[in-house]
């Protein structure tokens, strides 16, 4: 147990914020569903519950695809690279307030302990408005240096596809590793494409861009969360998870409904 206060031994995960009543207050009844769901049901009552928690974008990149790369968007938009993942903040209990203004009162937390053994890391943020102290014409921010090495990496995979193409034709398929009759053109064009697809989901979509100086409750201010991402979903069992979040009058609800739960429940008022 650590003994500093600012930053927590568990991630927690909010469900539901996208669920609001037409005039834009959260309907908790159905981000209450949601969570029960996300639980999981138990058919079989000597079997122990099997929960699951859904990455952003799964069912619109459908199985098989875990990550997008628009080359017409610049990466500082945070919109160039998306991954399926899920996003956990490393915050204190005691200090969710404005998270759970912005994301909603159905929280589940886990062990950071338990989620590094599932492949979770925090994200590298990047403050848009600091300035690139390079020396001569040049981007201006950090970000742009980010979006231009960015766009460059994108000119060379289409400098060097023409290139290859002219000297060893049109390459079937590309792989990191070819079969030794494979032209050597193909072979570096090939890994060039894996080196291209792996920083962009090591490195770039684990990044997140944002304007420090924003009002601490404004949607964009993000660098408070200190997010943490785990790419793809998340299945997990009762006795995993080291806290719930929940309103306060769906407590006792929540106790009849799942009576198996038994680690602490945070009450929201």
């Amino acid at each position: 147990m650590s003994t500093q206060s600012y930053v927590s031994d568990e991630l927690t995960h909010f469900v539901g914020k996208a669920k609001k009543l037409p005039d834009g207050k959260p309907n908790n009844a159905e981000r209450y569903a949601l969570f029960l769901k996300i639980l999981g049901d138990r058919f079989d009552l000597r079997a122990p519950r099997r929960g699951w928690l859904q990455a952003s974008y799964r069912e619109e990149f459908g199985p098989g695809f875990n990550m997008r790369s628009d080359g017409q968007k610049q990466l500082s938009t945070n919109d160039a690279i998306r991954c399926t993942m899920l996003c956990f903040c490393d915050i204190p209990p005691g200090q969710l307030g404005i998270h759970i203004q912005k994301y909603g009162s159905f929280g589940i937390a886990f062990s950071k302990q338990f989620l590094l053994r599932q492949g979770a890391v925090p994200v590298h943020y990047v403050p848009r408005n600091a300035s690139n102290r390079g020396v001569g014409i040049g981007p201006r921010t950090v970000a742009e240096r980010f979006d231009t090495l960015q766009a460059e990496l994108q000119r060379v995979r289409f400098d060097l596809d023409e290139y290859v193409t002219r000297v060893d034709g049109a390459a079937a398929y590309l792989s990191k590793l070819s079969p030794s009759n494979t032209p050597m053109g193909h072979q570096l064009l090939g890994r060039f494409s894996w080196l291209q697809t792996e920083l962009e989901e090591l490195v770039f979509a684990r990044m997140k861009f944002f304007t420090e100086g924003l009002p601490e409750d404004h949607d964009e201010n993000f660098y408070m969360e200190r997010e943490w991402r785990l790419h793809d979903g998340l299945a997990f069992r009762l006795e995993d998870i080291s806290r719930i979040f929940l309103p306060q009058d769906y407590t006792e609800q929540f106790h009849e409904a799942i009576p198996d739960y038994t680690a602490p429940v945070c009450s929201i008022e």
